[in-house]
């Protein structure tokens, strides 16, 4: 089944939606948020990156626009909640794939809006940067902390190279540019995770208390 680039960013969204719902529910948990507050974590992780990106290109953003959006996060953070209620918890291996999984998914979607608007590589990468990161910016920024992609963690860049996946390989086919991006990110997270790997920090450590 062949799937135009606006089908797939639709299909990949969604993906995206549901993985970073539980990312959100679980960070507002450990932060002891009540059920709404742990509703807007799931939700605004969900779909911020997705509706930046839309800001971006100057649309209504589609968690505005497919009603089906918010169902798939609130269903999804729903499920998290009663995960975390009954002090049941998904195995963390399984956690991390999900997650990068999810990363690979909106870093696609955002590859592919912008290659949809035929912009330039630079913008298509920022793009599939903005949409893979953007909720996990603004969840950390609800639990009152420093975001994750600014400090410890390579998800913008292994977003970045799964969007440049995308468009290199987008012209000869929508699909094979699609799995190319999800599997690109996925591998660099998951290879950051296994081994430890973060991006050099510039200056000495500080002295020891």
């Amino acid at each position: 089944m062949h799937l135009t680039s606006a089908e797939l960013v639709l299909a990949l969204d969604r993906i995206g939606i549901v993985v970073f719902a539980f990312s959100g529910v679980e960070l507002g948990a450990r932060r002891r948020f009540d059920l709404f507050g742990l509703l807007v974590m799931g939700t605004v992780t969900a779909t911020g990156g997705g509706a930046l990106r839309d800001i971006a290109l100057g649309r209504v953003p589609f968690v505005l626009a497919h009603a089906d959006y918010v169902a798939w996060a609130l269903g999804a953070s729903g499920v998290a909640i009663v995960l975390a209620w009954t002090n049941r918890t998904i195995p963390r291996p399984v956690l991390a794939v999900a997650d990068a999984a999810g990363l690979g998914a909106f870093a696609v979607a955002g590859a592919l809006a912008g290659i949809q608007r035929e912009l330039p590589v630079t913008a298509v990468i920022l793009l599939g940067i903005l949409t893979a990161t953007g909720g996990g910016v603004m969840r950390d920024l609800f639990a009152d902390r420093v975001p994750l992609v600014l400090r410890t963690e390579v998800n913008a860049t292994a977003a970045g190279l799964g969007a440049l996946a995308t468009w290199a390989i987008e012209p000869a086919s929508n699909g094979g540019a699609a799995l190319a991006g999800v599997g690109v990110t996925a591998v660099v997270r998951l290879a950051s995770l296994a081994f430890d790997i973060h991006l050099p920090v510039p200056g000495r450590e500080p002295p020891e208390p």
